[in-house]
């Protein structure tokens, strides 16, 4: 017990006497009197917090570490405590401890935005590249989802600011390792229009759309040509696929028959972006589907209810990449409905339709402005990341059988390298506990 400070001396006076000094600004003299406290009640809460605080002004980070480890032992249960731990940590130069004491914040408050940022600036000092970006992309995502931006304070916002270069830089090189190989057999040129869509989508080259309604929202391909529609006569495979229109449909009304395996095909979580876009269809079964291709997984249970439509999928050239494509279902439009405006998520592909049951006066697919309406067995292609919607307007059920195919223009060594950009994003996001966007 200090000389100073009476055995018989009342807490609540001594700790009244250093907050007053502590709003006078004297910290000096607010850090003797909670000093004279933790003599009295060494495990007096505030007076840790505040001994610790005040030895991180002065950087005596040793100090700092031993108040705000003190304070964990009383409420190891306060974030704060935590992350302070952390910061002293930091301070101190010791960074392993310091990732353990944020560890320990974040399992307290996962979406504490400094902890995360802390966490991946503590990885990239640490000259751990992947650990770092993939941290950084965690907080990037979360602050993108979760925060108003005009409300995040100016360090807060730079902080935020070198994470998104981060993320960029270590994307963009893992793009560019993936396409290596591609590059040296084939030749930059054969690559240029690729190599600048992997740019643009890791941010380190801005987009330029070349439409203003051309505006895929996941992955964009510049120099391709501007243009909506495509017709028949650019595919080798139209008239067998039309020819086998009686086939299709005849397995369609089995499944209907059977009334079993449809599902709405907008199911976005309340809250979200596609929720708001989607907010008169969402969860609805106004817009049904059943998938024999969902994010490039063959469903086997479907195909094998279907074969027939399963065996005419797979001689199609579909465009095939990894965790995102194709998607192909039987797309069902109920009488009275409307599929809003919308822009799919890449150009690299054509959506194609194969009208199976269509109504008369049955409205039509509009892209760009451009209604066409539907056919019985006549097949239509678009470019579904131009802006477009669909309607019923009819009294009686449209039903379509909707695929991918890659969009024409691109070379077969194009779809490789298209397929690899999103493969590598897909690999990098997934590591990082996240999901991309679908196609």
């Amino acid at each position: 017990m200090s000389s100073s400070t009476p055995t018989n001396a009342d807490p609540a006076a001594v700790e009244a006497a250093a907050m007053a000094r502590y709003q006078a600004g004297d910290l000096a003299g607010a850090a003797s009197g909670f000093r004279a406290l933790l003599e009295l009640q060494p495990e007096h809460l505030i007076a840790l917090q505040f001994l610790g605080f005040e030895a991180t002004q002065r950087q005596d980070f040793a100090a700092a570490i031993e108040y705000h480890r003190r304070a964990c032992a009383v409420d190891s249960n306060d974030t704060s405590n935590w992350f302070n731990l952390a910061m002293a940590y930091y301070g101190h130069g010791d960074l392993r401890n310091a990732l353990d004491a944020l560890d320990a914040t974040l399992a307290r408050h996962p979406n504490l935005i400094e902890a995360q940022l802390y966490r991946a600036s503590m990885f990239e000092q640490m000259q751990l590249p992947e650990e770092a970006a993939k941290a950084y992309l965690r907080a990037v995502r979360f602050a993108e989802t979760n925060m108003d931006a005009r409300a995040i304070p100016p360090d807060l916002k730079a902080f935020l600011n070198h994470a998104i270069g981060v993320v960029r830089q270590f994307l963009n090189a893992q793009i560019s390792r993936s396409l290596e190989d591609l590059v040296a057999a084939h030749g930059s040129e054969a690559l240029a229009r690729i190599t600048r869509a992997g740019e643009m989508f890791s941010g380190m080259r801005p987009l330029e759309f070349a439409h203003p309604k051309w505006r895929p929202g996941l992955f964009y391909v510049p120099d391709l040509p501007v243009r909506t529609f495509y017709e028949r006569e650019d595919f080798a495979w139209t008239e067998r696929v039309e020819a086998a229109t009686d086939m299709v449909r005849a397995e369609l009304l089995k499944l209907l028959e059977e009334g079993n395996g449809f599902a709405p095909y907008v199911n976005h979580a309340e809250g979200t972006h596609g929720a708001q876009v989607f907010k008169d269809i969402n969860k609805s079964s106004n817009w049904t589907s059943f998938h024999f291709f969902r994010h490039g997984e063959r469903i086997e249970e479907n195909c094998a209810r279907c074969p027939g439509t399963a065996a005419l999928l797979e001689s199609i050239d579909l465009q095939r990449v990894p965790g995102y494509g194709p998607e192909a279902m039987f797309s069902v439009l109920r009488p009275h409905s409307r599929i809003p405006p919308h822009y799919g998520a890449v150009n690299g592909r054509l959506v194609v339709h194969l009208p199976l049951i269509v109504p008369p006066d049955c409205g039509a697919l509009s892209v760009v402005g451009e209604p066409r309406g539907w056919t019985e067995g006549r097949l239509m292609m678009f470019d579904d990341s131009f802006e477009h919607e669909a309607w019923n307007d009819s009294d009686q059920t449209r039903i379509v059988l909707i695929f991918d195919t890659w969009n024409p223009h691109l070379s077969p060594v194009e779809r490789e390298a298209f397929a690899r950009v999103l493969s590598t994003a897909h690999e990098f996001e997934s590591n990082a506990g996240l999901e991309m966007p679908q196609m």
